[in-house]
């Protein structure tokens, strides 16, 4: 066995926990140095656990944001449903970091958290946040009536204190007794470690109008409740990625992301910036499940999220999810199938699953049909076939005359993957009409087998000879 695979370590993991609007999600976006959780005033903003993977004096954690923890007896269903995932994350975590507000001082709350977090017996640290100049940190006297003999004052909005308090973690999480990984059967005599590019795992966005399932399809996905899931539209705020680790074969990537309504309905100011943040998404990842109520149908929204996936060519899945609810009414099983069909006439290389994320059927479809839509989306072709499929495409159909310039093609060549990307050389590209940019398109996707990926291809002027 690989003495490096022998001698891995199980990463360990760093629990951000507090009460709400305390400034745990600031303090992870100043760590990572990166504005992926959502921060505002707003108390609750958090809701599912986040898990960010940070490397500080060379040793590698994952952090574990969380939405907040409230202990008062009249929570509403959301709240209390957070609270449980913040307990999940304790038990989960090798390491607590329990964030106090300077601005508010020791609160009963707080002390309720902690007393609540003892009987886990997890290392912690205690963290006062919002320490934004001296004289607020000689008022830190109160929080040692926790009965701890350290206090690390940070300020996570302006930056201050971050390198004490990382250091103070790493010295901790260094002195633990870590187990070692256990090295699945099938990488048994692995000899060569992988290539950069193969250790990048598949980037998989769940998107859909809020409501639809996707968080449900993700904890499905996963095999336990990572996401929040309720019958309330908007669950789901922030863009929350889950790392899939398959020993063998490529991890996965799932980000659920918040529901997108159409603009003329979203007035709520959190509600826009996690729409920004799930198209941000979109462009981001390799390949996109739309998730599709089955049994209200196809709406224009739906429409739109397909046309996205166009846009920013990434591949792309349809999903009929609560296929439960119709499955016995066939004429509306064929309505739908005809709504589906005239929705994705512009994606035709799009494969589509009915699914029920509830019963979980055919969910198990789902990430074999992941791994093959990656195959086709990272193909790489040589110039030699390329060139092959596009003389082909023009003895089948000859450029047409297009604002009186007889348009000619000269050759091709693949310039990118993610999706393939193809430089065409044309004498007037400027001209050419879109429907024959779309059969050239057709023609390279069907020839050269792929089947399931978008394909671009760029026109540009071969210049002249003098």
């Amino acid at each position: 066995m690989n003495s490096k695979l022998k001698n891995k370590k199980i990463t360990p993991k760093v629990a951000l926990i507090g009460r709400p609007n305390v400034g745990k999600s600031t303090l992870l976006n100043r760590l990572t140095r990166t504005r992926d959780a959502l921060v505002d005033s707003t108390p609750g903003l958090t809701r599912d656990r986040r898990y960010v993977e940070l490397r500080w004096e060379g040793l590698t954690m994952q952090l574990i944001d969380t939405g907040g923890m409230d202990r008062s007896p009249d929570l509403d269903r959301i709240s209390q449903i957070v609270h449980e995932q913040s307990l999940m994350a304790v038990e989960e975590s090798d390491l607590l970091l329990i964030i106090l507000d300077a601005k508010e001082g020791l609160t009963l709350a707080d002390k309720e958290i902690i007393d609540a977090l003892r009987p886990y017996k997890k290392p912690y640290l205690i963290i006062i946040n919002k320490v934004d100049n001296p004289s607020r940190e000689l008022d830190l006297g109160e929080f040692y009536e926790l009965g701890v003999n350290e206090v690390i004052p940070v300020s996570a909005e302006h930056g201050k204190g971050m390198n004490a308090l990382m250091t103070r973690v790493v010295d901790v999480l260094k002195h633990m007794d870590r187990p070692v990984k256990d090295i699945p059967a099938d990488l048994e005599g692995l000899t060569q470690e992988p290539k950069q590019d193969e250790d990048q795992p598949i980037k998989v966005a769940l998107i859909g109008r809020p409501n639809t399932g996707k968080s449900s399809l993700l904890n499905r996905l996963v095999g336990e409740p990572r996401m929040i899931v309720t019958d309330l539209p908007g669950t789901t705020r922030d863009a929350i990625d889950t790392l899939l680790q398959r020993p063998g074969r490529k991890d996965i990537l799932l980000t659920d992301t918040a529901g997108i309504r159409r603009k003329a309905r979203v007035s709520n100011k959190i509600e826009k910036f996690s729409i920004i943040k799930a198209i941000n998404v979109i462009k981001d990842c390799d390949i996109v499940l739309i998730v599709m109520d089955t049994s209200e149908g196809i709406t224009d929204q739906d429409k739109r999220l397909i046309g996205y996936t166009e846009r920013y060519g990434r591949a792309c899945i349809t999903l009929f999810n609560k296929r439960d609810l119709i499955q016995q009414d066939q004429s509306l099983v064929k309505l739908r199938s005809g709504e589906l069909e005239r929705a994705k006439r512009f994606i035709p290389y799009s494969p589509h699953l009915n699914i029920s994320a509830l019963t979980g059927k055919c969910v198990n479809r789902i990430l074999p049909l992941v791994d093959n839509v990656y195959v086709d989306f990272n193909t790489l072709i040589n110039t030699g076939s390329v060139n092959s499929v596009l003389q082909k495409a023009l003895a089948k159909r000859t450029p047409p005359i297009s604002r009186g310039h007889h348009l000619k093609f000269y050759y091709t060549t693949q310039v990118a993957t993610k999706p393939p990307t193809f430089l065409l050389f044309a004498n007037y590209p400027d001209v050419i009409p879109s429907q024959y940019k779309r059969f050239l398109a057709n023609q390279f996707r069907e020839q050269l087998g792929l089947k399931q990926t978008p394909v671009r291809i760029l026109f540009r002027k071969r210049e002249r000879r003098s």
